[in-house]
């Protein structure tokens, strides 16, 4: 395949910016709903790990709410709040991305790293998460790739809808 195949992104934003920011929280909605069957699929069929409840805690922290006892309705219920509202928010940023031009496979590349940054830098500002290269192996890969899988689903969905631009 020579360059002159290569299909550019589109420099033209087809709607406004609230639009954009619109449309990409709901992408980050898409992102997560995909980020939570991954995760679900592995742990059902590969490491049979618990869930986890840091999301919610971090939320109680946040809020100067108590850390509820993992696996209470309430945990459950903080732990849903901030695990989707932190994926919507966070799909705003790669919508301002696609909108001023940041597009494409390398914009959600760069996006990954984001969202991976407001994960730690929450959890662990609360004092509720432990530095990510503290954790074994193991628990650094499945982060990495439930993000990605975040990521790459709110990317495209984003670029898709902000851009019309098809990877």
């Amino acid at each position: 395949m020579g360059r002159d195949n290569w299909k550019p992104i589109p420099h033209t934003v087809r709607i406004g910016l609230s639009t954009s920011i619109f449309y990409s929280m709901a992408a980050g909605a898409a992102g997560v709903a995909v980020m939570t069957l991954t995760s679900k699929l592995e742990q059902s069929f590969l490491t049979h790990r618990p869930n986890s409840y840091i999301p919610g805690h971090t939320l109680c922290r946040l809020l100067n709410l108590p850390l509820y006892p993992a696996g209470s309705d309430k945990a459950l219920l903080v732990n849903h709040a901030m695990h989707w509202g932190q994926g919507i928010v966070a799909g705003a940023i790669r919508g301002v991305m696609a909108y001023y031009g940041v597009a494409g496979p390398y914009a959600t590349w760069i996006f990954w790293g984001i969202r991976l940054s407001i994960d730690q830098t929450l959890e662990n500002v609360t004092g509720i998460g432990a530095l990510p290269w503290t954790w074994p192996w193991q628990e650094q890969i499945l982060d990495l790739m439930m993000k990605a899988a975040y990521a790459f689903t709110t990317g495209y969905i984003v670029d898709r809808l902000v851009l019309d631009y098809r990877y």
